[in-house]
């Protein structure tokens, strides 16, 4: 059971760089709040990663990560969320066949939550997801 199939069908909004982490927020008052390495890939190649931000490659302008993803993933819908049990790598991939992968990096530290209504999901170290609050107002686990 994918305890995270309520995530299908939002459409993604905004992704945006905090201090310490980055906020995917969906439609319906869902977000996913990333603290790890997190990649969007396109057509089976890395299109841009955490890990390239502000990095300059050559450019003439350093690399804006969020800027990037937001203008790939604008207007489009998750179509399908895959949780690889036990390590919580979590794959949500988009109506534009993009997919952004979120992968745990620490087998000590929070990876990632994502939350709608009351609802808290949390990638807590060493693999497991918990899962905490009742009721999600809009959406089934």
């Amino acid at each position: 059971m994918n305890e995270l199939a309520w995530l299908v069908g939002r459409r993604f909004q905004l992704l945006t760089r905090r201090e310490y982490d980055w906020v995917v927020a969906l439609d319906n008052d869902a977000s996913i709040v990333i603290s790890c390495l997190w990649r969007l890939v396109e057509s089976d190649r890395i299109r841009i990663t955490s890990e390239d931000e502000g990095q300059t490659f050559g450019l003439p302008e350093p690399v804006k990560a969020a800027a990037e993803v937001n203008r790939r993933l604008n207007g489009a819908t998750v179509e399908a969320i895959e949780l690889r049990s036990g390590l919580l790598d979590l794959e949500l991939q988009f109506s534009t066949e993009h997919s952004l992968q979120i992968l745990p990096d620490s087998s000590g530290y929070e990876a990632w939550n994502a939350c709608c209504g009351n609802r808290q999901f949390i990638a807590v170290g060493g693999g497991e997801l918990a899962v905490f609050g009742g009721d999600m107002d809009s959406g089934s686990s």
